[in-house]
């Protein structure tokens, strides 16, 4: 019991000393802190991570964008696979009703938002003019280029099995 008693006695400075410990840590890190002291980024941004500018549309043709026409070949056919793959998963889609056309198309102007997808023969238009565009930019930079028709007929792929 006697044994209790002095080890309950030891205990209550042991807290004291634990107590008045932890403001010091955090009064020396606060110290320690250079006023303007902004550390460095983990790594620099490269320009391609970011979203790129797009062309326009004029009169049925497309006009690549500056960053555009910067891409290398391979991220050029890159970008034309991906929108290749997405105009041949939309293609067998079926045509929408006339109220949902007349939905999608009203509810952006009333409530604000997006009307970018209301018109699927405009989009469709836009990404083969697109497609085009980037085929003969590949070839004036004497790239391999892609075959558009034969790309869109195939049919897609399924998901791989790794």
């Amino acid at each position: 019991m006697a044994m209790v008693a002095a080890n309950l006695a030891n205990f209550r400075p042991m807290l004291v000393r634990l107590t008045l410990l932890a403001p010091l840590l955090l009064l020396g890190a606060c110290a320690a802190a250079m006023p303007g002291y902004t550390p460095p980024p983990f790594k620099e941004k490269s320009k391609l991570a970011q979203p790129q500018e797009g062309g326009t549309m004029r009169e049925g043709h497309y006009e690549m964008s500056d960053n555009e026409k910067s891409l290398d070949c391979k991220r050029l056919t890159g970008s034309m696979q991906i929108a290749i793959s997405r105009m041949r998963d939309g293609h067998g889609l079926d045509d929408r009703s006339a109220a949902s056309s007349a939905m999608q198309s009203m509810v952006p102007s009333v409530f604000g938002g997006s009307s970018a997808g209301a018109d699927r023969q405009a989009d469709h238009a836009r990404e083969r003019a697109k497609l085009e565009a980037y085929n003969r930019h590949l070839a004036s930079k004497n790239c391999q280029t892609v075959d558009i028709e034969a790309e869109l007929v195939r049919p897609p792929e399924g998901p791989k099995r790794y």
